[in-house]
This record gives C-alpha cells, sequence and structure tokens, in this order.
C-alpha cells in the first residue's frame, strides 16, 4: 500500500511479483484520512488476502487476526517536533511497535528515537542497495547531484549558495525530487534560482524513472546533501555504489550511512560547503581515493542481508 503517484509506486508499476494498491493523495487532512483508513479498512483487506506477515513503515491502529507484524521505522521528523501530526504519527507508532514480532530501524540515530519513545528494542538493520542497478562506469562524470525531494529541511537553497561560491567554470548542478512533496518551498527555490544570472546550469528533474535517475548518479562527479532531518540517506548510499563521493552534512545518521564515502560539513557556511566540494572537483587524485572509498562503503548495504535478517525473525 502506498501513496498515489509515489516514487514506490511508480518503481512497482511494472513488477510482475508485486500487487500494488495506492491511496490517492489528498490535499487536506491526509494524514487523519490514511489513519481511518488503516483502522477500517487495512484489516479486511490482511483478512481478505489471507496474509501470512504484515510489514510497515508506519504506525497502524489496527492491523489484522494475528499475523506477524514487522515495523521498519525510517522517518527521524515526527520524533524531532511536537506538532500534532507528529504526536499523532508518534502514537500510532507506539502502538504498532509494542506489538510488533520485530522492529528495526537503518540507523543508530533512528533505532534510539524508536526505542526512547515507545520504550520498546529497536534493532538497527541497514537498508539495502541493488548493486546490480547501482553500479560505477569507468569514467567519473562532471556534475553536482542533489537527490532529495523539495522538503526545506533539505536546505537546497544552501547547496545553491555553496555552488555559487565554486570557482568558474561551475559544473552542472542537478536537482533531482518531488516539487509536491512541499510546494512552497519548491515555489521559493525557483524564484531564487529565476534570479541567478546563470540559472541555465542548474537543471531541475522531477520523479524521474529509475533509468534517469541511474544516469544522473554516474553522470555525477560529487554527491551533495544538505539535509537537516536523516534516518538513512538512500541516495548517498545509492551514489556512493555508483562510485560518487559525497559531500553531506555531519549529522549522526548521514555519518553512519556515508562511513569514508563522504566528506562531512558541521555548518551552514556556504564557504565550508564550497571548499568540500571544490577538493572534489580539482583534484583529481583525492577524486580517486575518495570513488574507492565510495564504492568500498556502499559495499556494506545488501538487500539480501536485509531480507534474510527479516525472514529470520518470522
Amino acid at each position: 500500500m502506498t501513496r498515489g503517484g509515489s516514487i514506490v509506486q511508480r518503481g512497482l508499476a511494472d513488477d510482475p511479483a508485486v500487487e500494488c494498491r495506492a491511496l490517492a493523495p489528498a490535499a487536506h487532512v491526509e494524514l487523519l484520512r490514511r489513519t481511518a483508513w488503516e483502522a477500517v479498512r487495512l484489516p479486511r483487506l490482511v483478512a481478505q488476502e489471507q496474509c501470512d506477515v504484515v510489514m510497515t513503515m508506519s504506525g497502524l491502529l489496527r492491523v489484522g487476526a494475528g499475523q506477524p507484524l514487522i515495523c521498519l521505522l525510517g522517518n527521524p521528523v515526527m520524533y524531532e517536533r511536537q506538532t500534532p501530526a507528529n504526536l499523532l504519527r508518534r502514537w500510532a507508532v507506539d502502538r504498532t511497535v509494542r506489538r510488533a514480532t520485530y522492529t528495526a530501524a537503518p540507523s543508530r540515530l533512528m533505532a534510539d528515537l524508536v526505542s526512547g519513545s515507545s520504550g520498546r528494542p529497536c534493532a538497527v538493520l541497514a537498508w539495502g542497495v541493488d548493486h546490480g542497478v547501482f553500479s560505477p562506469v569507468a569514467r567519473a562524470g562532471e556534475e553536482i547531484l542533489c537527490v532529495a525531494d523539495f522538503y526545506a529541511h533539505k536546505r537546497h537553497d544552501l547547496v545553491i549558495d555553496a555552488w555559487l561560491r565554486l570557482r568558474e567554470p561551475r559544473p552542472v548542478l542537478r536537482l533531482l525530487g518531488n516539487p509536491g512533496a512541499d510546494p512552497r518551498t519548491h515555489a521559493r527555490l525557483l524564484a531564487r534560482i529565476a534570479s541567478l544570472p546563470d540559472a541555465e546550469s542548474i537543471a531541475l528533474e522531477y520523479n524521474v524513472p529509475l533509468g534517469r535517475l541511474v544516469a544522473a548518479y554516474r553522470s555525477a562527479r560529487v554527491f551533495v546533501m544538505a539535509s537537516e532531518h536523516e534516518s538513512f540517506c538512500m541516495p548517498l548510499a545509492e551514489s556512493m555504489a555508483c562510485g560518487v563521493p559525497g559531500v553531506v552534512r555531519g549529522l549522526r545518521s548521514l555519518r553512519e550511512t556515508g562511513g569514508d564515502g563522504a566528506a562531512y560539513v558541521d555548518s551552514d557556511d556556504p564557504s565550508q560547503w564550497a571548499a568540500a566540494i571544490e577538493r572534489l572537483l580539482v583534484d583529481d587524485r583525492e577524486h580517486d581515493r575518495a570513488r574507492k572509498r565510495a564504492t568500498g562503503t556502499a559495499a556494506r548495504f545488501s538487500w539480501e542481508t536485509c531480507s534474510a535478517t527479516l525472514a529470520g525473525h518470522l
């Protein structure tokens, strides 16, 4: 089950082994509507399909009639701000965790947040990367790439500020994400880009298919992520698997994901970000070393290991 138009629905559209059912997106009160659907309709669906296991990445008010429940949690934002919506999410997640057969999060940071809220143990289980799809090419790309939906906390503004401080001629800055995630933030970003004299060097792409995403990684020399909230950064893991080293914020969770495959900036000063990016742009030897470290770090992430761990808890 997923939101209509989401990357999950698009990614599963042609998979004959998966039946994907999508809920229509709602302009208002989507969280309440989804919670109500999960409480009323989901148990009926579980019974109708005779499901053996239920797996969720959010909180569920009701599930079914005794099926094992696996809870995989990866959104740290609900633990960081005391908004009504986040309190509802946390309450639902805590209820779910307390009856789950197995609960896991992709980083120690996220696992600690889950355990602290629910009072139940939460394992650390890193998500995987499909290395048959995300793999490096012989020649490194030339662009700077950021893959992140256009939420305010992803800090595309800081990425642009850092890019503007690079020596000219600057490489293309490519931003990939979903503009519908936060339309107001996206609109502000478009206005900012339109005001720049070299706006044509910033490329924006929306809701790209998998093949185009892989091509974007392989065309990049550096991956940049200035986000202020992450639990496990899948784009960082994918970029490293494609041989693209990262320059990312020094969050505990991003350090867990990036390991030796990324450089870390603990600042909102765009000059510091620019300096870290510049080193990978102009120093070929350093970039070669960083590229090798990136692919070695990404090798840790395996869907086979992840799925085998889940199967062992059923």
